[in-house]
């Protein structure tokens, strides 16, 4: 999946997300073993995909696809097809096509689907994977980054956990400003000042 997910980098998914195109996704192939693969979703079931057009792209229902995120000098595909997607299957390619073991060499696959990876975290740096502009100017997808349901929940709860301490330092305030007026005003009051010197020693 280069250069989109290189050697090291750390993936976070969400086991929740709806399958689209132009997702990157973990999946695992039954007739295959165990073990995950991650490639990305160019196809959905009942999609016509082809390779490739005049100018050497991948048609997804009759549309292009400007493959920014092709790994450099990689063709979008090693070999010729035209298939109608069939129900219960996808077609998935890795990015880096001249050496990923995907749908050019096995056709559309039955997979069963691990997550989508919205996360990376490279050098401990995080970025968030949002859906390839290709897919989304030609209608084949929805535009942006989706935040998972556990991720909202984390921002909610820290908004709410913000809110709580905000409330509670201003019920601190508040209660020692009532001490202190409390205080004062159990205070004993001295006469007024008579204007007699004080005996001096």
């Amino acid at each position: 999946m280069e250069n989109t997910i290189r050697p090291g980098d750390r993936v976070v998914v969400d086991r929740t997300a709806q399958v689209r195109r132009g997702d990157v996704i973990v999946e695992q192939q039954p007739s295959v073993g165990p073990g995950y693969f991650i490639r990305r979703v160019i196809g959905l079931p009942g999609d016509r995909v082809a390779c490739c057009n005049a100018r050497g792209q991948i048609t997804v229902k009759g549309k292009a696809l400007d493959e920014t995120y092709l790994y450099p000098g990689d063709a979008p595909s090693e070999t010729r097809f035209d298939v109608t997607v069939p129900k219960g299957k996808l077609w998935l390619l890795g990015d880096h096509r001249r050496i990923s073991y995907d749908s050019q060499q096995t056709g559309p696959l039955a997979v069963r689907v691990s997550g989508q990876v919205f996360l990376i975290f490279r050098s401990g740096h995080p970025i968030f994977l949002r859906t390839p502009q290709t897919f989304v100017t030609d209608g084949l997808a929805p535009p942006g980054t989706r935040t998972p349901p556990a991720l909202a929940g984390v921002d909610v709860s820290s908004l709410a956990s913000l809110a709580l301490l905000a409330l509670t330092i201003i019920g601190v305030i508040r209660h020692v400003i009532r001490v202190r007026r409390r205080h004062r005003a159990r205070a004993p009051r001295l006469p007024p000042s008579t204007g007699v010197p004080l005996a001096q020693d």
